[in-house]
């Protein structure tokens, strides 16, 4: 996941509005970053454009600080940085400011249409025609409602599937401290991976 900060609900990460430090110039005062096209060229010289393309950034209302990969949102003010592959701009965005208005307004829509577009490619195309299969679905459905009453939680699988393995997270603390008390091996197993930047998992 990109790191996030939410200067109206974080509490402990400072106000980085405006700070002169990750401000894109000086003249960004000025600029519309409610507009689309600005944002865009925002992100001219943009450092990951193989990892998230200035367009869906763009797109999603962010803009660039032009300070590493740091975005901005033109609407909630929150920043988000650290974009790692497969991030979803919409869905970043969705995850980390929920209350945002252009969230709200234009990515909650967006997001709608094309999971029910890809919902109805799906059930079309992976419908199983055996009776008896319609039948344990209706036997789990069942369960699951019994599962509920009893307090247990369906598990639908890891959020970021290319750290489901044990391996795969153990991987990632390549350049974790040895000074430190929790050791890669541990925090593996728990089902934590390191994003490379302090103590952060």
């Amino acid at each position: 996941w990109p790191f996030v900060q939410n200067p109206a609900t974080s509490g402990n990460i400072p106000a980085v509005v405006g700070s002169p430090s990750i401000t894109p110039s000086s003249s960004a005062v000025s600029l519309d970053y409610e507009n689309e096209a600005v944002r865009l060229a925002s992100f001219e010289d943009w450092p990951i454009p193989h990892i998230v393309s200035p367009e869906d950034l763009a797109h999603s209302g962010f803009y660039s600080l032009r300070n590493d990969d740091n975005t901005k949102c033109a609407f909630c003010h929150g920043v988000v940085r650290a974009w790692e592959p497969h991030d979803i701009p919409d869905v970043e965005h969705k995850r980390h400011f929920p209350a945002c208005p252009f969230v709200r307004t234009t990515i909650n829509a967006r997001l709608e249409n094309s999971s029910s577009s890809s919902t109805n490619a799906t059930s079309t195309d992976t419908t199983p025609q055996n009776p008896a299969y319609k039948k344990m679905n209706i036997i789990n459905h069942a369960v699951d409602g019994r599962f509920n009453e009893l307090g247990v939680q369906k598990h639908n699988g890891p959020k970021r599937p290319d750290y489901g393995t044990v391996e795969a997270r153990l991987r990632t603390f390549a350049s974790w401290s040895p000074n430190l008390i929790q050791t890669p091996n541990i925090l593996s197993q728990a089902g934590f991976y390191y994003e490379g930047m302090g103590d952060q998992v």
